[in-house]
């Protein structure tokens, strides 16, 4: 059920004490239904950056790898590796060498299978514009970042660019797909980690959490606002 209460949702990034009153805090606007399908035709025709289903990544995945290895003796055990991925539960991880063959023959056909590079082009697009398309619609005000600009939107009830670039990017992309992630499950959330397992329904993972050593800063009180594939 998604929510329909406009009541913001109050938000402080997990990587800060969720008891510290100097950490910077969002307040999120939980959308409706017709929110989220705006946001998603936004993503998918402005961005080119549509969700990518884990079914699709894993077909093109299998008739990639089926062509190009074709005839050699380690294609069955690589489509089992894969297969075998897909299976894992949250915080289930193969042993690290099969991951390292998997990441080896993902490389390999992101170069050479079109339809596999496209659609890892279109996550990589997605997981950059989600966040800020999101915290522009539903974020509607922050407290507590020293170098943030006072809050403020435009006539498409959008946060204003200025104001949008204005808040560390770490801190932008972790509201950002905070509000996603409300959007999505439709239940005010309490603070809780991105998923570190990535794939392509996964709105939450990010490549690298920000942290107050990598380009987060200290924020005070009161500031409103050969094809082979190797196997």
């Amino acid at each position: 059920m998604i929510p329909t209460s406009k009541a913001p949702i109050r938000y402080i990034p997990e990587i800060f004490d969720q008891a510290d009153t100097s950490a910077p805090v969002f307040l999120i606007r939980p959308g409706d239904p017709i929110e989220r399908a705006q946001l998603e035709a936004e993503l998918a025709g402005e961005c080119r950056a549509g969700l990518v289903f884990d079914a699709e990544l894993q077909r093109a995945f299998t008739e990639g790898v089926t062509v190009l290895m074709s005839g050699d003796d380690g294609l069955e055990e690589l489509l089992a590796l894969a297969a075998a991925e897909a299976g894992l539960g949250d915080g289930e991880k193969l042993p690290a060498t099969d991951r390292q063959i998997l990441a080896r023959a993902r490389d390999v056909l992101e170069e050479h299978w079109p339809e596999y590079g496209l659609l890892v082009a279109q996550q990589k697009r997605r997981r950059q514009m989600l966040p800020l398309f999101a915290f522009r619609r539903f974020v509607v005000g922050w407290d507590n970042i020293d170098e943030a600009l006072p809050f403020a939107a435009g006539l498409d009830r959008l946060v204003t660019l200025d104001a949008t670039g204005s808040i560390p990017d770490g801190l932008r992309t972790l509201a950002g797909f905070h509000a996603y992630k409300i959007l999505r499950a439709g239940t005010q959330l309490k603070n809780s980690a991105p998923p570190s397992k990535s794939g392509g329904t996964q709105e939450t993972s990010i490549s690298a959490s920000p942290s107050r050593k990598g380009g987060v800063s200290r924020t005070r009180k009161g500031r409103t606002s050969g094809r082979k594939i190797p196997g």
